[in-house]
């Protein structure tokens, strides 16, 4: 039979316990022994492959590309593992008329140089039952064992019996492990939970990798931590697959991003995108949070079909007419005509904006083509041209040289005219396209126009009221143009999903084949690198585009670059996309990260009880557009929707960080809010029951800083300090995010 102790003194080698620390930490310096070995033999592969590409030989430098480039992960995964390598025992049943199998998990596999296992990697296999096994449901397992170290010394161990029967002669240590890990105060930063998994969490972490996976918890059910192991999980499990195109983290806001951020590293993961829904856009970064009742219409889906009206508006200083002169005759396009132009081209337009100026080009010469017919211009012409043709034809004769009248000179004359086309038509549109007054109001008739210049635009309430249309309240419209006006104007939160909204209607100049680009070095009509003509990007002598890094073919090239004022020019997409606190995302920043996610696997983690987003059936239809994915539009208007996606559903039931007494107020709460929601249970007590004092108001300060110093002599954990979002224009930049009290060990929330 087994022995349970704590600390019982045996004599000269100290205590039981003492005596499996010291045990243990002969293996743990096995361990690092190996572990050290490994790091020379990464070290020693990324110089070999530096040594081969100064061999010059065919290939060398592929060849040293791609030496150097796995070493260098092998040696960051294993600099990572220094901390804790360790942590995890396994004693299994032994096989007949055999020994017990002893495993040791860890953060990074570790062999020997024979190939046997050391440690075994967390995410494997082979250390599913770790976590997985329990003492209804055993697995093999008779002693499940953590290991608590500072660096590379193990300071203290817990045991888990859960199989009492198969446990004769073996000694258990401490209270177990996971009532140990629930009285360790939370710190300033998340850490990772690696030696403490519960078997409900672990099967969202190893859940398949296809489709999406939903979570459901509670606070405390430890929602966060599972989706960052399941990223390092993924990651390990599908390295190919997820690490060629990159995993994206979002959370809420910085604060919160700031908060998780060292938990994958620590657990050996550092490639792993994480960003705030504020940073999601390359170049703009939020720093306010809008008012509610603000917050609320920017993030509803009613402002996809406002920006498409601020779209096709026209821009700020555009020309209200346009006059060309051919032949002698004036042809003019007054407002209206340009602006039903304008309408017709964004109604027909297949592309972005943008890559529409080349059509642009050719619709107005069209209409000008029209006017000039109108007014008799082509008899006018005609007349005009035949008398200089005569007196060119007796100057040509005099010389003895072919007639203008001669068809191939005819040809020549115009200069390209179009083939099996009007050939008046044709030197029409080129002498047209040679007047400056023509490409310069080109260039401000449809600017290439940037997603922030869009949304600054609307900071003029009668620009905003067009394209409000029926889709705002009139009350709405001068307090959001309020919040846009101004060239020094924060941005919020909001705001950078509507910045990417607008980045995919405007979309980015068509790019030009290698032809055309090395055609562009003697075109007038490039100018900082864009043909104003066509609208397309091109190459030439006068300009230079920002430097670029640069990459070797294996590396995973950065699809998105950062170029002024917030215009992202490729949007990056991933292999898989985790969302935390995905009950208080709005439509369109839904929207925002389903552009990001077309062909992805999602980890979404939410709990709807703490949902800050009213219209929860509109942001709910909004997660599930972005998680169906959408397929290339081909021509139609909008996309077609892809077919829709294999779904895993968890719901985390265990509440670890709140204490039972708090966890009691809230199921209360969630009662009135919710009747059909299930509160999750909780596992611990603090002995601290939650107590509510009315102050009067001026007192409130002074209330709030007794109660906290009470608090702080209670317990050992966070204490949180609530207090009312601040009013007014001049608090806007300061406004915390919004709290939630179960996040805390002893909230404080100081009402009158």
């Amino acid at each position: 039979m087994s022995s349970q102790v704590t600390g019982r003194p045996t004599g000269p080698g100290g205590t039981v316990k003492d005596q499996e620390i010291a045990a243990e930490q002969r293996y743990v310096d096995i361990a690092y022994a190996r572990l050290e070995e490994m790091r020379a033999a990464a070290q020693a592969m990324i110089r070999e492959g530096y040594r081969q590409s100064l061999a010059g030989t065919k290939g060398s430098l592929v060849d040293r590309d791609a030496m150097v480039h796995q070493a260098s992960l092998r040696a960051q995964a294993l600099d990572i593992a220094d901390d804790g390598l360790v942590f995890g025992r396994l004693d299994l049943h032994p096989a007949e008329q055999g020994d017990r199998e002893v495993r040791y998990i860890g953060r990074v596999g570790v062999r020997t140089g024979e190939h046997d296992s050391l440690v075994i990697d967390w995410r494997a296999p082979a250390a599913e039952d770790f976590y997985r096994a329990t003492p209804e449901d055993p697995r093999g397992v008779v002693r499940r064992r953590v290991l608590h170290s500072r660096g590379h010394t193990v300071v203290d161990l817990e045991d888990d019996l859960l199989d009492p029967d198969a446990a004769d002669g073996m000694t258990i240590v401490g209270d177990g492990a996971f009532l140990a890990s629930l009285a360790r105060a939370r710190e300033g930063a998340m850490r990772d939970i690696v030696a403490t998994i519960q078997r409900e969490q672990d099967e969202v972490i190893r859940a398949p990798a296809d489709g999406t996976v939903l979570v459901r918890g509670a606070p405390g059910t430890g929602k966060t931590a599972v989706a960052l192991h399941r990223v390092a999980y993924l990651l390990f499990r599908h390295r190919r697959r997820f690490g060629s195109r990159g995993v994206l983290v979002i959370g809420p806001n910085r604060r919160f991003t700031a908060y998780i951020e060292r938990v994958l590293p620590s657990l050996g993961e550092g490639s792993a995108t994480l960003r705030s829904l504020g940073d999601l856009v390359d170049g703009a970064a939020a720093t306010v949070h809008d008012p509610p009742r603000l917050a609320r219409v920017k993030g509803g889906e009613a402002m996809a079909a406002v920006l498409r009206r601020a779209v096709a508006d026209h821009a700020p200083g555009a020309p209200d007419e346009l006059r060309v002169v051919f032949k002698g005759i004036v042809v003019t396009l007054d407002r209206a005509r340009l602006d039903r132009l304008r309408n017709d081209l964004h109604r027909r337009s297949r592309g972005s904006v943008n890559a529409a100026r080349g059509r642009a080009a050719e619709a107005l010469l069209d209409a000008l083509w029209r006017r000039f017919t109108d007014v008799g211009g082509p008899e006018a012409a005609a007349a005009e041209e035949d008398a200089e043709t005569g007196l060119w034809n007796a100057i040509l004769a005099a010389d003895g040289l072919a007639s203008l009248d001669d068809e191939p000179a005819r040809g020549r004359r115009n200069g390209g005219a179009r083939q099996n086309g009007d050939p008046k038509r044709a030197q029409f549109d080129a002498r047209v396209r040679e007047q400056r007054s023509f490409t310069d109001f080109l260039v401000a008739w449809w600017p290439l126009r940037r997603p922030l210049d869009v949304l600054r635009s609307l900071g003029d309430p009668e620009r905003l009221r067009r394209a409000a249309g029926r889709d705002l309240d009139r009350a709405d419209v001068e307090p959001l143009a309020a919040s846009w006006a101004g060239a020094d104007a924060p941005l919020s939160y909001q705001d950078v999903a509507l910045l990417d909204e607008l980045d995919a209607l405007l979309g980015s100049p068509p790019r030009p084949s290698r032809r055309r680009r090395a055609a562009a070095d003697d075109d007038p009509f490039v100018v900082d690198g864009v043909n104003i003509l066509t609208g397309e990007e091109v190459a030439d002598d006068t300009w230079e585009p920002e430097m670029q890094e640069l990459t070797t073919s294996i590396e995973r090239l950065e699809r998105s670059r950062r170029v002024d004022d917030g215009v992202v020019e490729e949007r990056p997409e991933y292999a898989h996309i985790v969302v935390d606190e995905a009950q208080d995302l709005s439509p369109m920043q839904w929207r925002m990260l389903g552009r990001r996610g077309r062909q992805a696997s999602w980890t979404i983690v939410e709990d709807p009880a703490q949902s800050a987003w009213e219209d929860l059936d509109a942001a709910r239809g909004a997660m599930e557009a972005a998680l169906g994915g959408e397929k290339p539009a081909r021509g139609r208007r909008r996309p077609r929707k892809a077919a829709p996606r294999t779904r895993h559903e968890y719901e985390l039931t265990t509440n670890y960080r709140n204490s039972t007494e708090i966890a009691a107020v809230s199921a209360r709460v969630l009662a009135r809010a919710l009747p059909d929601a299930r509160p999750a249970r909780a596992v611990r007590t603090s002995g601290i029951d939650p107590v509510v004092r009315v102050v009067p108001e001026p007192d409130l300060p002074a209330a709030a800083r007794a109660a906290t110093e009470e608090l702080l002599g209670q317990v050992e954990g966070t204490i949180g300090l609530i207090v009312p979002m601040p009013a007014g224009e001049t608090d806007r930049a300061a406004a915390p995010e919004p709290a939630q009290a179960s996040l805390f060990d002893a909230p404080a929330d100081p009402a009158p």
